[in-house]
């Protein structure tokens, strides 16, 4: 990995972790766990590490997603500690700025939000108090000053942003910016308050301190501002020499739709932004950060080599293994980041706290993985390796397994099919899921590298346990469908939406199929695209208020255009009942008497007669599969421990699976 320079100072190398708000504190107050996070990532071999996403300059606008209130001199400790730590381990560390503008909610300060023009944002949809002249200079005059506390804290630069929709892109939008001002109109004024920003923070600060602008390439709204309009912009910003690094990412914040662009989930390709972002840096003859789905070294290299990019943001794929540079030096191998977002960024979407949904040690500390070589050695040096059985090799057998291993325990890990993985193989069917296979080969490996002993094709009962004479068992059987009313209905055949996911019938009778989902996830509509694949005409129906409700804002725009393309009808507030027996609609003369059901509207109490369907499809709420607990527990000694993990002691998300596993792998080998 070869060394650049940005501004006069050298990064050890070309990865990044851009900015991001973790929301792990409160009232835009730092705290110590992502002081530790970030200089974490320093110590992990990234060679510039960028802070707080949405960074506030301003103290009459709350902080966003919690992130971090630059203003407020309780911080000022902490910055001072977390730029100490990270130049320790050798990178350099930045943080974003910015003024959210319209972008946000008064919900909880009370404080009316301020913008370019009095336009409401789509997503949030509060109109603002438009600023005034003096009231801007005094923003860019917070900028500066913010830019300076950053300084004399010891950090090495800040990024100015207006990416995501924030007040600057504000400016920039003409369908935003209303103004008959000097900030409105031609694209010499719209751009004026970002180069007055750029101005005042490169008159506040030092030579060697980096001023880097972080926008967007491509807004991805149908009439929105495209590349070229975008290429314009960044020419007048940068035209007067502030800028030393550009960040360039995709979307903005005006619409659900050009949100889902912003950290791009799996629908997006990898790389989503190489191409544009080194345009942009060739026509600014500036250093560029690409960000966007660039997980792997592969893609890091292309984007180096062939998009001409100076530096690659790869945060997500840092998130799930913050030893990934040091590993690619090395020649080892970074756990790969799925793009999931369910952990990450669709957390915070969602006002949670960020995590990781494959890697618990991010938002557990207590779970970070640097403490495991030393565990591994002194139970060698004292013969102290305990025997443990880990039945189930799904995500949290095999991260039970794999913990408890690595911390020096003996493991046998027995999964009845032939496959380690679970349901998440099954859930990396799902088309643009691909990186599943990575991270799942990738657990394998690791298994394998812990010495866990792995006995695939087996099915393991009391006895099995009992003749490897265990000193603790981790049951980590999963879960089983639900029973349902409807399974036993001798009119239909009913499928669960795994079993269609995994291989979906050939259509039959009337060729229609009905998915009914009362999860409000992704696999009633993986199920019901693969249905489509195979034929069927399908209808999605959820008693949940739409389709796919439970999914992170950043992915289920995705979701439900996937459905809509593949021809798939979606009803919401409904649930399905068998209809009046003596009931048959006059205007539909095929109606079959023997095969009649309706859809009962939850919000209106209206009752739809459905036209016959052939296959009906559930996905819900499953039910642990924990009867070997209970069996386990009576038959081994009570000094014995058996530990129920992951939808074997509840079914739930891929995070709370991969958490669950680690703790108890962890607490099974030092028992």
């Amino acid at each position: 990995m070869s060394t650049t320079r940005v501004g006069s100072r050298e990064l050890r190398n070309r990865i990044v972790s851009t900015p991001h708000a973790t929301g792990w504190g409160a009232g835009g107050v730092l705290s110590d766990a992502e002081v530790a996070y970030h200089v974490r990532k320093a110590r992990g071999g990234v060679g510039l590490v960028m802070t707080f996403g949405s960074a506030s300059v301003d103290p009459d606008t709350a902080a966003s997603y919690g992130s971090i209130s630059l203003w407020d001199p309780t911080n000022d400790a902490s910055f001072a500690a977390l730029a100490d730590g990270v130049h320790e381990h050798g990178a350099l560390v930045m943080s974003q700025m910015t003024h959210m503008g319209r972008r946000g909610t008064s919900v909880t300060s009370g404080i009316p939000l301020r913008g370019a023009s009095d336009q409401p944002e789509g997503v949030h949809r509060e109109v603002p108090v438009v600023l005034s002249a003096p009231e801007l200079a005094r923003i860019a005059g917070r900028f500066a000053t913010s830019a300076r506390r950053l300084q004399d804290l010891g950090w090495d630069g800040a990024e100015v942003t207006s990416f995501g929709g924030h007040l600057i892109e504000q400016f920039f939008d003409p369908a935003i910016n209303q103004r008959g001002d000097a900030y409105g109109g031609s694209l010499e004024n719209r751009t004026r308050f970002a180069r007055e920003v750029l101005a005042a923070v490169r008159e506040a600060t030092s030579p060697d301190f980096i001023v880097g602008f972080r926008l967007t390439a491509d807004q991805h709204l149908p009439a929105g501002m495209g590349p070229d309009d975008l290429l314009e912009v960044l020419a007048a910003i940068t035209a007067g020499g502030a800028v030393d690094l550009l960040s360039v990412s995709g979307g903005t914040g005006a619409t659900d739709r050009s949100s889902s662009f912003f950290v791009p989930g799996d629908e997006v390709p990898e790389n989503a932004n190489g191409t544009l972002a080194g345009r942009m840096g060739r026509r600014a003859g500036l250093p560029v950060i690409a960000a966007g789905r660039i997980l792997d070294a592969d893609t890091a290299e292309k984007a180096l080599r062939e998009d001409g990019v100076t530096l690659v943001a790869m945060t997500r794929a840092i998130i799930a293994d913050p030893d990934l540079p040091a590993k690619l030096l090395e020649g080892r191998a970074p756990r790969p980041c799925t793009s999931l977002n369910e952990g990450c960024i669709g957390r915070l979407y969602s006002a949670l706290p960020m995590a990781c949904s494959i890697n618990p040690g991010i938002r557990e500390q207590d779970l970070e993985e640097d403490d495991d070589a030393a565990a591994a050695e002194h139970a060698a040096r004292t013969g102290a390796r305990r025997r443990v059985v880990v039945v189930g090799g799904g995500p949290a057998g095999a991260e039970a397994a794999r913990r408890a291993a690595r911390r020096g325990a003996d493991v046998v890990l027995l999964e009845e099919r032939d496959e380690t993985g679970g349901r998440a193989r099954t859930a990396g069917a799902r088309r643009g899921r691909e990186r599943w296979d990575l991270w799942l080969d990738w657990s394998d490996a690791e298994l394998a590298a812990a010495g866990v002993d792995v006995r695939r094709g087996h099915a393991a009962g009391v006895e099995d346990v009992l003749a490897l004479d265990p000193a603790a068992v981790v049951v980590a059987t999963g879960s089983r469908p639900r029973a349902h009313r409807w399974a036993d209905d001798p009119a239909l055949t009913v499928r669960d939406a795994d079993e269609v996911i995994e291989a979906a019938p050939q259509p039959s009778g009337s060729g229609r199929a009905l998915v009914l989902d009362t999860e409000g996830g992704f696999v009633a509509p993986t199920a019901a695209e693969a249905l489509v694949a195979a034929g069927w005409s399908v209808q999605l129906v959820t008693d949940l208020p739409v389709v796919a409700a439970g999914v992170d804002p950043t992915q289920v725009w995705f979701v439900r255009r996937r459905l809509k393309q593949a021809g798939v009808a979606l009803v919401g507030s409904a649930t399905l009942r068998k209809a009046d027996p003596d009931f048959a609609p006059d205007s539909d003369p095929d109606f079959d008497r023997a095969h009649r059901y309706e859809l009962l509207d939850l919000e209106s109490d209206e009752a739809t007669p459905l036209a016959p369907f052939d296959l009906l499809v559930l996905s819900g709420a499953r039910s642990a599969r924990g009867s070997l607990v209970t069996a386990l527990r009576e038959a081994l000694p009570q000094h014995v421990p058996v530990r129920a993990v992951g939808d074997a002691l509840a079914p739930r998300t891929l995070l709370d699976a991969v958490a669950e596993g680690a703790r108890v792998g962890v607490e099974v080998a030092t028992w």
